[in-house]
């Protein structure tokens, strides 16, 4: 039994049913192994799910970006972040931006460049959480699919004209939308980083 089989089986199980199915006996089951052969491999459950983290991760997220900016390497990070979470949506209560180590590579990575381009070191931070906080609250809202109409309650409504108006102008695609807001918010840090520096 490879490890790596170990994790692709519990992803698909979570995929297809969610956390709650993911079970040391099921996963075995489903791998043809009694669940305690799993001790083999890993520790315990909890190093089989830092595992499936892991490969949606290294999947969906970039590594370094040779020569790239730090604003370059959030924007495109943080839309494969993302994905990843639309990909994966019932793993995503264990991909939400506190839940990940503090010790993410790719956080060092962007921290490094943001050191590097002088951005101030209070700021470092917070961007990254904002971002990361925009992905997820952006991507679990869209999991559905809903036109956004439907997910403010306005169809069938009469009423509230100035809001109907302003919906309609919106992008209807949520990566279109997710992708505006993620440049607003990057224009609203680099004015704030202008100031500050």
């Amino acid at each position: 039994m490879d490890p790596e089989e170990v994790i692709t089986t519990a992803l698909q199980i979570i995929d297809d049913e969610g956390l709650t199915a993911l079970s040391l006996r099921r996963l075995g089951t489903e791998l043809g192994v009694t669940g305690t052969a799993l001790y083999h491999h890993f520790a315990d459950k909890d190093a089989i799910l830092r595992g499936v983290v892991e490969s949606v991760l290294a999947r969906e997220i970039l590594p370094t970006i040779t020569g790239g900016t730090w604003e370059e390497y959030v924007t495109v990070s943080v839309t494969r972040y993302y994905s990843a979470l639309l990909a994966h949506p019932n793993v995503a209560p264990l991909l939400r931006p506190h839940g990940q180590a503090l010790d993410n590579p790719s956080r060092e990575y962007i921290v490094t460049l943001m050191f590097e381009a002088g951005v101030p070191e209070q700021l470092c931070y917070p961007i990254i959480d904002s971002i990361e906080m925009l992905a997820f609250g952006s991507a679990m809202t869209y999991s559905r699919r809903q036109p956004l109409r439907e997910r403010l309650g306005l169809d069938g409504r009469r009423g509230q004209p100035n809001l109907r108006k302003a919906v309609k102008a919106t992008p209807n695609s949520p990566e279109r939308l997710f992708r505006l807001e993620v440049e607003a918010m990057m224009t609203g840090w680099k004015a704030l980083i202008a100031e500050q520096s």
